[in-house]
């Protein structure tokens, strides 16, 4: 089956995540400075329209990739806790890092520059923090009624976006619903597809994928981002100071050694793990929100100059 689809759909997302806020920090630091959950609420409208999207291509097309469920071990809430810190310590989740390139900040490209070095070192067993991923059996959504709940939820949340759209006019949902619909349309049929398996990829010396599909939609996914904060005149290239750089360069790292324990790392949680109703993704995205929230709190004194460098660095808009 052909699969450039994948491009198009990754150049839509990009757009998508440079029209709404979708970084959890910057969501989270929200909640807990400014005490308004509307950009948490976001990101549920989110994994709610990607997780309908998954249950179709089910359902009706009887072909999608769909996430297994892992263990719940000290293992997962660690790895899930460390990516927490390594997003705060980033400004911004692997998400959120997505937008703040859009709007031109090349300093959070060493994210993912850290991102590969924690995958590289995991590969080789120099940093093995971490023991095996033990995966359990996939129940069906007939066989769960926490999962049949779950998908009512979700519908129930995609209705309430689609009259917050067409009732309120408040648009920036219509970017947040076609984030979950491209991003679970591309999960869901090219899993592979994001950039942290590219790289994974790359380390082990895999080489391009067929017709460099893979590789020109991770480019189609940051020239979409791009292109959405220039329509909208936010588009500052800027490389940042060199602690900003050190810091995206640590937090992306962190963050990969959080996703070690956790398979595919925040934003496949978001987008893919948590649609796809596993149980480990709920828990890990919430063990990270906790991280993140905590960090905050411990360090309140100091977060009214945090709470505007996230607000001026967001490059989405304002859903409240």
């Amino acid at each position: 089956m052909p699969s450039f689809y994948v491009i198009p759909l990754a150049f839509i997302l990009g757009f998508a995540l440079g029209r709404a806020a979708t970084c959890t920090v910057a969501a989270t630091e929200r909640w807990i400075i400014q005490g308004k959950t509307d950009w948490l609420f976001g990101l549920l409208v989110v994994a709610s329209w990607a997780g309908l999207v998954l249950f179709m291509l089910v359902a009706y097309f009887g072909r999608a990739h769909i996430p297994l469920d892992i263990e719940i071990s000290g293992q997962l809430f660690f790895g899930a806790a460390l990516m927490g810190l390594g997003a705060m310590v980033n400004r911004g989740c692997f998400v959120g890092t997505v937008g703040y390139i859009g709007t031109g900040k090349f300093s959070y490209v060493l994210s993912f520059v850290g991102l590969g070095i924690a995958l590289w070192l995991a590969r080789s067993d120099v940093l093995d923090l971490f023991g095996p991923v033990e995966f359990l059996p996939r129940t069906s959504v007939d066989e769960s009624i926490a999962k049949q709940i779950t998908l009512i939820c979700f519908s129930v949340i995609a209705l309430a976006s689609l009259w917050l759209i067409f009732v309120k006019r408040k648009m920036a949902y219509l970017a947040l619903v076609a984030i979950g619909i491209s991003a679970a349309t591309i999960y869901g049929t090219r899993p592979e597809w994001a950039y942290a398996a590219l790289l994974n990829s790359f380390i082990q010396g895999q080489g391009l994928s067929v017709g460099k599909t893979i590789e020109l939609a991770v480019v189609a996914l940051f020239a979409g981002a791009i292109f959405s904060s220039w329509l909208k005149d936010r588009f500052k290239p800027q490389l940042g100071s060199w602690k900003f750089a050190l810091a995206n360069l640590t937090g992306g790292f962190l963050m990969g050694i959080g996703a070690s324990a956790v398979p595919g790392g925040n934003d496949v949680l978001l987008m893919w793990t948590i649609p796809g109703l596993t149980l480990y993704g709920v828990v890990a995205y919430l063990t990270m929100i906790a991280a993140i929230a905590l960090t905050m709190l411990f360090g309140k004194h100091v977060m009214p100059a945090v709470s505007a460098r996230f607000q001026s660095a967001s490059g989405g808009e304002n859903i409240s």
